[in-house]
């Protein structure tokens, strides 16, 4: 059985490089991922208000073993991701940070590195869920993530025991 990840990341800044890491060959062929709706239709379940967001977001976790966090340089100031981290850390999911500096946008933009978000999530204590050691984090680029996706995910996963 495929495992079922879950992507989270600022969808108007990232989107078209968190689809280029969602189609790669590894993951199209070893998980089963998360829906990934339209632009104008994550606008429009944004205007929809904050219960019908976190709705949507509860129900695509639902199954999920690990939540791969794709961050760019204003990820970490979206509350929807602080939100599905400590979600999935509440739920003993998987977490995998990707760092998407130096992959380009549609209009040939490139990104330098921003913040990790799990600088900007916690424990129920208050402790970053940076320093947890089961929650690794990856550059796209550097760490040649075409190619070794898949293990990362598998790794999260059993880190956490799913």
């Amino acid at each position: 059985m495929a495992r079922k990840v879950f992507f989270s990341f600022h969808y108007t800044r990232d989107s078209h490089r968190v689809s280029q890491i969602r189609e790669c060959n590894s993951i199209s062929q070893h998980f089963t991922k998360s829906p990934f709706i339209p632009r104008s239709e994550w606008e429009a379940l944004e205007r929809t208000g904050t219960t019908a967001v976190r709705n949507w977001i509860d129900k695509n976790m639902d199954g999920t073993s690990v939540v791969v966090l794709c961050f760019g340089l204003e990820t970490h100031t979206r509350p929807w991701v602080k939100y599905e981290l400590e979600k999935a850390h509440r739920e003993k999911r998987g977490i995998i940070a990707i760092d998407l500096s130096g992959m380009s946008t549609m209009q040939h933009q490139i990104d330098s590195a921003g913040i990790n978000p799990l600088r900007k999530a916690f424990d129920s204590s208050g402790t970053e869920l940076f320093y947890y050691s089961n929650y690794k984090t990856y550059h796209w680029i550097n760490n040649d993530g075409r190619n070794n996706i898949n293990k990362w995910v598998e790794n999260a996963a059993q880190l956490v025991g799913r």
